[in-house]
Parts: structure tokens; sequence; C-alpha cells
């Protein structure tokens, strides 16, 4: 269940953030101009890669206690991250840029111990430092880049890197290390809070912030988990873990030396841009390199005990592969829809079907607000020695909620709003306790909480417009999640776990409350419910 909180905080941290750095940014300057390198044709927000890095930092904070590694790894994050907004807001010279790249690399390497000590095809012998650091220096600037650089279309660098975070954390799992599990969990679920907002058409963009500190951390992970967390693993398995966008930054590198330019100038020779070229709309061309790019870690997954030999030649065949494919699609002059009538792809007519499915909004919502309600009747039935300042203050809200209702108001008022977060609070304290006095509730709670969240996913990926417009309910819960950690230190309560399934519940309250209908009426007929249950236990004492 940790990683369950942690993954939590961070989505919500990310999208929250995210939310509030798209409303700041086209004041503060932080846009991205459209011209003829670029897909996108109007100015769009960018440097919403901070609301990751916020995302990762509160959620680790939170809840766990991080070591020396990850300290230094922190303190490289805001390095690249303050560099990362800097550029977004100036685009810098690439050698200003590159000199903070280096600066968190070099303290992730110096300061963190974070070393390539062994190196493919060298049979235990120690290799010597002075090629241990320069090689580990050379190959995380290079994940820097190579996510940097694949940050071409919505959705595509946060997608990448998600496929490769899932890889890290699964091996990290099987060889039981918890820090780069936590780390990964945490990244994940700051980037499944950005790609709210970065699918196609993206509504922000990452900016170098976001894409340097996927990199970078990318580039960490791997490197703790092959040289520290399991030296069973080969040395070269963060090739496969990583994948595409190392093979894609060589080969424009390369292609850029050979025709004389600076390997860091920009453009349109990248994997992302040839597939657009050879007729592949934009979903396609996502969707396509996601299949590629899974192909690399499951690779890594299922060949991470094979010998160094073995995984080289392996990723050189699929490089090949992919570097050979675009000149050979262009002798035979192969175009993906050639011969078809024009038209909308599959993949594209799937998404517009989906996005203009109100039904999924309507049956989340109306999961959701039928989960909640019988979750606080059944809460306030099962709750026993209740207080008598607890079942009093109920039942002075009960009182308040219901004078309320009298004066026929058209929406929940902030009185009704406020009995239901605290029904909410009480609910899960009851449950949770009589949990602890019952195990075999905690297995049903458990996924009780995961439907309800997932629920509260799809309906809210699939609702329409800004749905995550920032209101107080959210800094509510975020202050609850935030201050979770140093509530844990009671004991007999594990206040942490109660903090975040509440803040399930409260963002559920929201999902619901958000458009009144009849569903917000059910919510809160089961919380005055669930109210007169207590009041009336409370009375009878």
């Amino acid at each position: 269940m940790q990683l369950f909180f942690i993954f939590l905080t961070a989505l919500f941290v990310s999208m929250v953030a995210v939310a509030f750095f798209m409303r700041l940014a086209p004041r503060l300057g932080f846009v991205d101009e459209p011209d003829a390198r670029k897909v996108h044709v109007k100015r769009v927000p960018r440097g919403a890669g901070i609301g990751m890095v916020l995302g990762l930092v509160a959620s680790v904070m939170a809840w766990t206690d991080g070591g020396h590694t990850q300290q230094a790894f922190f303190v490289g994050v805001i390095v690249i991250s303050v560099f990362g907004l800097w550029d977004d807001r100036s685009d810098l010279n690439y050698r200003l840029k590159f000199a903070g790249q280096l600066l968190a690399v070099l303290i992730a390497v110096w300061y963190g111990d974070v070393v390539i000590e062994r190196v493919p095809l060298v049979d235990d012998e120690a290799v010597p430092a002075f090629v241990t650091y320069p090689l580990t220096v050379f190959f995380l600037l290079g994940t820097t880049n190579a996510v940097n650089l694949s940050d071409g279309l919505d959705g595509l660098a946060a997608g990448l890197s998600l496929l490769s975070l899932v890889c890290i954390a699964g091996l990290s799992h099987l060889s039981e290390s918890r820090e780069p599990v936590f780390l990964a969990v945490a990244i994940m679920g700051g980037v499944l809070g950005f790609l709210r907002f970065n699918t196609h058409p993206a509504q922000v963009f990452m900016g170098d912030t976001g894409s340097q500190f996927l990199g970078f951390s990318l580039g960490v992970l791997a490197v703790i988990l092959t040289q520290r967390a399991n030296t069973a693993l080969a040395a070269s398995l963060p090739l496969l873990a990583l994948g595409l966008p190392i093979v894609d930054t060589l080969t424009v590198m390369v292609q850029r030396m050979a025709r004389g330019q600076s390997p860091f100038k920009p453009d349109r020779n990248h994997f992302h841009h040839k597939l657009l070229t050879l007729g592949f709309d934009h979903h396609e061309a996502v969707l396509t390199i996601y299949l590629i790019q899974s192909l690399f870690v499951i690779s890594a997954y299922l060949f991470r005990y094979e010998s160094e030999a073995f995984l080289l030649v392996y990723y050189g065949v699929l490089a090949a592969a992919i570097v050979l494919s675009y000149p050979l699609a262009q002798a035979c002059r192969w175009r993906l829809h050639s011969g078809r009538p024009a038209g909308a792809s599959l993949p594209s007519r799937v998404v517009g079907m989906l996005r203009s499915a109100v039904g999924i909004e309507k049956y989340s919502r109306w999961a959701v607000g039928i989960a909640i309600p019988a979750f606080l009747v059944v809460g306030a039935f099962q709750a026993e020695d209740i207080g008598s300042d607890t079942g009093y203050a109920a039942v002075a809200i009960l009182v308040a909620a219901l004078a309320f209702r009298l004066m026929r108001l058209p929406v929940i008022n902030p009185v009704e709003r406020l009995a239901i977060y605290f029904c909410v609070i009480l609910a899960v304290y009851s449950m949770e306790s009589q949990a602890v006095t019952q195990p075999e509730w905690q297995s049903g709670l458990n996924w009780f909480y995961l439907a309800l969240t997932l629920s509260i996913g799809l309906g809210v990926r699939f609702s329409g417009g800004h749905y995550f417009a920032l209101t107080p309910s959210d800094y509510l819960v975020m202050l609850i999640l935030l201050a979770a950690a140093n509530l844990s230190v009671f004991e007999g309560t594990n206040y942490a776990k109660l903090a975040a399934e509440s803040a399930v519940m409260l963002y559920g309250v929201e999902f619901v409350l958000r458009k009144p209908r009849f569903t917000s009426r059910v919510l809160w007929g089961g919380a005055m419910g669930a109210f007169v249950l207590v009041a009336l236990k409370t009375v009878s004492v």
C-alpha cells in the first residue's frame, strides 16, 4: 500500500501543479512558439514539467526516509530543473544548458556515488576510477539529452519515459530494492498527472524542465538498478530499458556530424519526424513509437540475466532495424496511407470517439456517486466507541446541513460540503478501525479504494474541458497528503494511511459535486443518513 500512496500523492500534486502552472505560464513568458521544425501550429504553454518534479519530491519526502543517494538525486533534480525552467523561459545557449546538465550529473556521481563500476564485456576486473567516472558522466548526460530530444510530439517523451520507469520499477521490485522502486513509482505518478494535459492535442508542454528531469532520472535509476540493487543484472541492460530515445539520439547526432553540423543543432530528422513524413498521423506515430519502446522494455525484462554479448548484439539488431527502416521505406516509396481515401486514421477515430463518449464520464460518475454514499452509511453503521465530542459535533453538523437544505439552495452549499467532508473522514476512520479488529476487511477495503481511484480517473480523463481548475478542495486534499507523514508518529493508528484513503474519498466527492445532478443528491443523502446513524448512537449512550 505504501507504493500506492506514493503514486497517488505524486499523481495528485503533479495534476494540481500543472493546472496551476498552465494559468501562470503565458504571464511569465513560458510559451512555446510554433516554427517550421515543430509540429504544433499555435502558442502552447511550456515548462509544466515542474509539476512532475514537485510530485516526485512531495511524495517521496512524505512517505519515505531518504538516504544519501536519494538526497544527492534530489539536489541534482533541483539543479537540472532550475536550468530547465531558465531554458524554457529564455531559450538558453546550448553551452549553458549543457553546463546545467553537467552540474546535476556531477552531483549525482560524486556526492551520490552513482557510478558505473561494472562495464559490459569486462569480466569481474577492477575498472579504474579514471574510466568509470567519466563513463558514468557520459552515460547520464546521454540519457538526459536522449529524452530531451525525443520530446517532439504530444505525449511522446512522457509515454516513453513511463514505459522505461515501469521496467525499472519491476526489475527493482524483483531485486527487493526499495529505493529505486519508490523513486520510479513516484515519477510514474508525476508523469501520469502531467499526461492528463499533454495528450494530443496538448494543452501544455513539459519543456526542457520536464524532459531533462525525466532523462536524468532514468539514467540515475538505471545505474542504481544494475550497479547496486542487483549486480546479477547485465551491465548493458540500461540500453534496453531506456530503449528508443538512445537509438534515435545517437542516429541523429551522427547524421548531423556527418553533414558537418553541430550535434546539438535542432532539425526534423528524429524518428517521429520520419514517421510523419511516411504518412503517419500524430496518433499513429506516437502509438508506433510506444509499441517499439514496449518491445525494448519487455526485452529488458525477459533477457535480464542474459550475457552481455547477447544483449549488445540483440540491441544492435533492433537499433539497425529502426535506423534502416526509413531509408528502405523511402527507396520503396512506401507510405502508410497510399492508395487509401483521405480521412482520420483508426487510432484517431478511436481517440475521438472516446473523447466524445459522454458515457464514460456518466457511468464513472454514477459508480462513484453510489459507492461513496454506501461507504458512508456502512462506515457510520460500523462506527464504535464514538467519543461524545465527535458524536455531538456530528449532530450539530447534521442540524446545520438540514437547515441549509430547507433554504432550497440550487447547489451543494459550503456548509453541506463541509458536512460531507466531515462524514467522509469519520467513515474512513471507522472502516479502518474495523479492518484492524477484523483483518479480513482489509483486503476488501484495498480493492474498494483501488476501484474507486480507477473510476475517478476514468471519469476525469473523459470529462472534457479543464476539469482540474483549482478550487479550495484541491488545496485541502494536498494539505492532507503532505501532512500525513507528520501524523503517522502516533501509536495505534496509521494516520498516513488514513490521510491517503481520505484523499481518494474527498476527490471522489469533488468529482461528483462539480456537476450537481442526481448523483450529488444521492451523495448528500448518504452523508445525512450516516449522520443520523451516528446521532442515534450518540444519544443512546
